[in-house]
């Protein structure tokens, strides 16, 4: 199960919103080596306002083992501020309906024959959570060959590769009716709803 929260609704989920912080340092600052901001063992930045949107995957002892970050395009967003050249061939998005996809990551040293579901289970309800709020389409950056595997189509490139963290990475768009790895969900019996979200009635417009 997959859960979705905000600041507004991370009370709903225990620590979830501490323990992907944890997750993010140790993927980006222990093991990649990127001067990304930290304290006390938590990464953050200055995305992670209260538009965000968090989708994590838990172990049984609850902690965080998979996660993404989503953010609105209405307000300020990574590409836009970081790789807007990575957008060659499209304009960069300001719209509701279109929300970038960031910090996508899953922990490593985690040896649980239950790991090869997590990057799948979260593109699920990555589906659902878009289905449910009107998104049409997500957008981010990201190594070709990773999105690839697991998205056999739909995936559209928007510019060229660039070195971006040491990695070489381009800028894509996916329309939401495509976000579910279909070949990876036969192959490991995933069926139905993956996803638990909490109501959240205020939530207001960026």
């Amino acid at each position: 199960m997959i859960e979705a929260f905000s600041l507004r609704t991370a009370h709903y989920f225990g620590d979830a919103l501490a323990s992907q912080a944890c997750l993010r340092y140790r993927v980006f600052v222990k093991q990649r080596g990127l001067a990304h901001s930290a304290f006390e063992g938590m990464e953050y930045d200055e995305f992670d306002t209260p538009g965000a949107v968090y989708l994590t995957w838990r172990d049984e002892q609850q902690v965080v083992r998979g996660l993404i970050r989503l953010l609105p395009t209405t307000l300020p967003y990574m590409v836009q501020n970081y790789w807007p050249h990575l957008f060659a061939d499209a304009p960069l998005p300001c719209s509701r309906s279109v929300w970038e996809a960031t910090r996508l990551c899953v922990d490593r040293t985690y040896t649980s024959p239950q790991r090869v579901r997590i990057m799948p289970e979260i593109l699920c309800a990555l589906q659902e959570y878009c289905s449910a709020h009107g998104i049409t389409s997500v957008i981010g950056v990201t190594r070709k060959h990773l999105l690839e595997h697991f998205l056999r189509t739909g995936v559209h490139w928007l510019g060229p590769v660039d070195i971006v963290e040491g990695k070489e990475e381009a800028a894509f768009s996916v329309p939401a009716t495509h976000l579910r790895p279909e070949h990876h969900c036969r192959k490991l019996g995933i069926e139905g709803s993956v996803l638990r979200l909490m109501p959240d009635p205020d939530r207001r417009a960026a």
